[in-house]
């Protein structure tokens, strides 16, 4: 079979997103589309604006053959965590051949140059890392300025202007760390990009038909009821029924300022050496944010009194995620899923989901109760993607959606694409 990877989160799914798996099917012809997508908690530390099931409608409705969740301790992690994880995901179900992603401009040669250095990491690049680091550079600036200066002695005959886009602009970055996944865990996937339409990834303007995730996340904060006709030609038709359905039915979009109060308290309430458990947590930031959270009122003002230039907005969002979802640094930092959690699938899918079944390299569930068959790591792993369900249902408008418990009621979605 021929079967193609995407990974995603369609937070929410939109032109943009249906552009890319309409380019798959005509010029791949696959006999199937698997999209390994984030749950309810996304890369940027935030909560997805709609539920994992929902938008893995979206997704089921416009082209993709079988949705599986990414593990939340892996959406929420770093880009090269989450690259990573997903990609491994893709390997264990052996039936991939070939990964698709969106990118602004595919230049091979700086592409495969960049996963190929950063996944072997020689000696002297690491050395020119470290020092950036010590100067107390971010993560992303000291890598940007060690590729460079390592090409610069090599004698590297490559654009290095691009290469310093290609570390900066965040599907570039996804990009590099798929292709550097790809090479380190050997797995022999070919590659397929697909080169974004309309706006950048951080746009918020709402004008044309390709308009970023970032600006129609902005458009729905500010208008949950009367959609705008920019918004509405931005949308699948099946995208805005589901939207319409969600909200009808009180699960309004969410956003992180609705975990405002929850964080402040699990904050305030937590001691200064528990902070220390928690992925990233380091070089005394425990401090800062125990600081930070008796001196604030609302979100905004603590993370502002957080960051720094080693630690930006979006890094400490994910540290927020990973307090607020209790997910500890040892399940992030072993960068393996430990199942395919199966989200929906259509009528090839299914045939794909049977092949995965006999060939896949770790469990494939179906259905939540299935958990308590995993082994003891894979099953706290687990359990940190129903908590995070159960978490996320808090916020929810309707409060007889607010139970525990919601993806054992939640059956895995069929898709019939012949009705």
């Amino acid at each position: 079979m021929n079967i193609v990877g995407i990974i995603a989160e369609y937070n929410p799914f939109h032109n943009g997103h249906l552009y890319q798996l309409c380019t798959v099917r005509k010029n791949l012809k696959p006999d199937g589309i698997i999209v390994i997508m984030s749950g309810n908690f996304v890369q940027r530390g935030e909560p997805a604006v709609f539920s994992k099931w929902a938008r893995a409608e979206m997704a089921l409705c416009e082209g993709a053959d079988l949705v599986i969740e990414l593990p939340v301790c892996f959406s929420t992690a770093t880009a090269e965590i989450f690259a990573e994880s997903a990609v491994k995901l893709l390997l264990q179900s052996q039936v991939v051949n070939t990964i698709s992603f969106g990118i602004e401009r595919y230049c091979q040669k700086e592409l495969f140059y960049l996963g190929k250095l950063l996944s072997e990491e020689p000696d002297l690049f690491k050395h020119f890392m470290n020092s950036y680091l010590k100067k107390g550079l971010s993560f992303p600036a000291a890598r940007e300025k060690a590729v460079i200066k390592y090409m610069m002695v090599k004698n590297i005959n490559l654009d290095r202007q691009l290469i310093s886009d290609l570390l900066k602009k965040p599907n570039y970055i996804l990009a590099v760390e798929y292709i550097k996944a790809i090479n380190k865990l050997e797995a022999g996937f070919s590659i397929f990009p697909v080169l974004r339409q309309g706006h950048d990834y951080h746009d918020k303007e709402l004008t044309q038909q390709y308009a970023s995730a970032s600006a129609i996340r902005q458009e729905l904060f500010y208008h949950q009821q009367d959609f705008s006709n920019e918004l509405i030609n931005n949308l699948p038709d099946s995208t805005l029924r589901i939207i319409k359905k969600e909200i009808e039915d009180g699960r309004t979009p969410v956003f992180l300022q609705d975990f405002e109060t929850i964080l402040l308290y699990a904050l305030r309430r937590m001691p200064v050496y528990e902070l220390k458990t928690y992925f990233d947590v380091a070089e005394g930031l425990e401090n800062r944010i125990k600081k930070a959270a008796q001196a604030s009122g609302t979100l905004e003002q603590l993370i502002s009194q957080i960051k720094s230039k080693r630690y930006p907005v979006t890094r400490i969002q994910r540290i927020l995620m990973h307090i607020l979802l209790n997910v500890p640094k040892e399940i992030v930092e072993i960068r393996s899923p430990q199942y395919l959690r199966v989200l929906g699938f259509t009528q090839k899918g299914a045939l794909i989901l049977k092949k995965m079944n006999s060939k896949a390299t770790v469990p494939v569930i179906t259905r939540a109760s299935e958990y308590k068959n995993l082994n003891q790591s894979a099953k706290i792993m687990f359990e940190k993607d129903l908590l995070s369900s159960d978490v996320y249902s808090l916020v929810y408008k309707n409060a007889a959606l607010r139970n525990g418990g919601v993806d054992f009621r939640r059956s895995v979605i069929y898709f019939n694409s012949s009705k």
